[in-house]
């Protein structure tokens, strides 16, 4: 069976902020891409130049998990489809992240596995929160809605038959959560931020657009939170919505806000 997560821990003597996830996330793509000499579970195109249907290819998630100021600590690489013997090679060979005038990141590759194998909520066990199985699922890096609110050409709001405006950011995330294969939320509620440092920090306080790249944008270039509750539990990642692929739209298990950085 192949893996399907790669786990590293950030070993710079400066670390890079949270807020600052799409960023490292692109450089962390670029490189695995150029490692990998172009690998599909990367690129996100199969050879003949298509995009991989599905979302099997692979998410870079950036984590902030050991009661810093916020500061990256881990990042995370999990694609469905999973690694390829070359596959797994680029990731080994994935030890520096350039970013121009930037400081140089260090990674050290804690290991390939399944998502069982590193998801759960104990920092000092290194696990990944983003990984773990549970109910309630709050936003860690902020949903960025690809569509935008509907209105009648009298500017009345157009509902769904549960009274949510289409298109608002709540019910695009119960729409791309339903496309993810995740089951339906029994309750959605919005959450203005997340705590770093011991500080509550605004969605608009991370970057939120990527400096290259196609496909869907952001609606709205602004993010938004929610806490999802779901009737059994699920194992992550969760994660949708603009750039989920980068870091964004990430969700962390609930427990986890007892020690959250």
């Amino acid at each position: 069976m192949r893996p399907t997560v790669a786990r590293f821990a950030v070993m710079s003597q400066k670390l890079p902020h949270l807020t600052e996830t799409i960023i490292l996330a692109e450089r962390v793509h670029a490189a695995l891409v150029r490692l990998s000499g172009g690998s599909p579970v990367f690129t996100g195109y199969n050879e003949q130049g298509k995009p991989v249907e599905g979302h099997g290819h692979a998410h870079v998630f950036c984590e902030s998990n050991l009661g810093l100021g916020g500061e990256i600590t881990h990042i995370t690489i999990y694609a469905s489809m999973g690694f390829s013997s070359e596959d797994k090679q680029a990731l080994e060979d994935l030890r520096e992240i350039w970013g121009g005038d930037d400081p140089v990141v260090r990674l050290l590759l804690h290991g390939l596995g399944r998502r069982e194998d590193f998801g759960g909520l104990d920092p000092e066990r290194s696990q990944s929160p983003l990984l773990a199985k549970s109910r309630t699922w709050v936003s860690r890096t902020p949903f960025l809605p690809t569509r935008h609110h509907k209105v009648t050409r009298a500017g009345v709001p157009k509902v769904d038959a549960t009274g949510l405006q289409i298109g608002s950011p709540e019910h695009d995330l119960l729409r791309l959560l339903e496309l993810a294969g995740l089951p339906a939320p029994e309750a959605v509620e919005s959450v203005p931020c997340t705590s770093l440092g011991g500080r509550e920090t605004p969605w608009a306080s991370f970057a939120c657009r990527r400096s290259n790249g196609e496909g869907r944008r952001s609606a709205y270039g602004i993010g938004y939170g929610f806490r999802i509750e779901f009737a059994e539990p699920v194992q992550g990642p969760v994660a949708v919505g603009y750039a989920s692929h980068f870091g964004m739209g990430g969700f962390e298990g609930e427990d986890k806000l007892q020690w959250k950085a």
